[in-house]
């Protein structure tokens, strides 16, 4: 394969290409903001559409990790994942501030056939993709891809904040909000950093969620990062909120997939 094609021309990536993919994964605390500290909260695993989803299958089998972070400590939660799919991890924040909590799988694998993805591909304009596959003869081969999620939610404890919320974690594909939306008022600007592999995505297509409610439904917001991997939209209105992005990127020498896709996705209150 043409390493500087494939890094350089397209910044190989699809996004809702087929059904699998028409489901974000998202963390779901009961509440994004608690009163005071040592206050209890849950958190679970949502995968679906609109910003609602169901609980995530195979949670102890699928987990890499689960950490939650503070400004002057960090948590393994990864043990909590263990638990029954359908049980909310309980959680206890017993610092005032801005908390962390970042999630990261397994590799999971999918494969479809040659047509669907090639359709999929042109529907959803990745046109380079497609085109590399028929420069390169494989068109006609079914996709055999892993992918993996890299998920975080911010929580605030109280009204004093910290700086927790722009820590980077060196998950293969990262949200950083450079503002703590706990600071911000309604019509402000948010700004979000996409780093794959430590370095900023480019010209990457990112989508928005926002809903008032917990039982809403919401519709994604299209945005485009810029030459720093940088993201801006304004915090509209009070609610839930989420910013998702897929990456994607063919693999050399690996005898089950060809490709190798990435989820990234931070949700937060606001």
């Amino acid at each position: 394969m043409n390493k500087t094609l494939l890094s350089g021309a397209f910044n190989v990536c699809f996004l809702f290409s087929y059904p699998l993919a028409a489901h974000e994964f998202w963390l779901m605390p009961d509440k994004f903001k608690l009163d005071s500290s040592g206050a209890a909260n849950q958190l679970v695993f949502r995968v679906g559409e609109d910003f609602i989803g169901n609980i995530w299958a195979k949670r102890a089998e699928r987990t890499l990790t689960l950490m939650h972070y503070t400004k002057n400590h960090a948590f393994d939660l990864t043990p909590s994942t263990f638990q029954s799919d359908t049980i909310p991890i309980a959680l206890r924040f017993e610092s005032e501030g801005t908390h962390l909590l970042a999630m990261e799988s397994n590799n999971s694998f999918i494969s479809l056939e040659a047509d669907k993805f090639n359709h999929y591909l042109k529907e959803d304009g990745n046109e380079a993709v497609y085109q590399w596959r028929e420069k390169n003869g494989t068109a006609h081969v079914a996709s055999r891809e892993n992918y993996r999620r890299c998920a975080k939610t911010l929580v605030q404890v109280g009204t004093k904040t910290d700086d927790t919320f722009k820590r980077v974690l060196g998950m293969p594909l990262e949200l950083i909000p450079l503002q703590n939306p706990y600071r911000l008022k309604q019509g402000d600007n948010l700004t979000v950093q996409v780093l794959f592999a430590g370095k900023p995505l480019t010209n990457k297509m990112i989508l928005t969620w926002h809903k008032r409610t917990a039982s809403d439904a919401a519709k994604p917001q299209t945005h485009y990062t810029d030459a720093k991997g940088l993201l801006t939209f304004p915090l509209t209105d009070t609610g839930d909120w989420m910013v998702s992005t897929v990456h994607l990127v063919p693999v050399e020498n690996d005898p089950k997939a060809d490709y190798q896709s990435y989820w990234g996705n931070l949700t937060f209150g606001f």
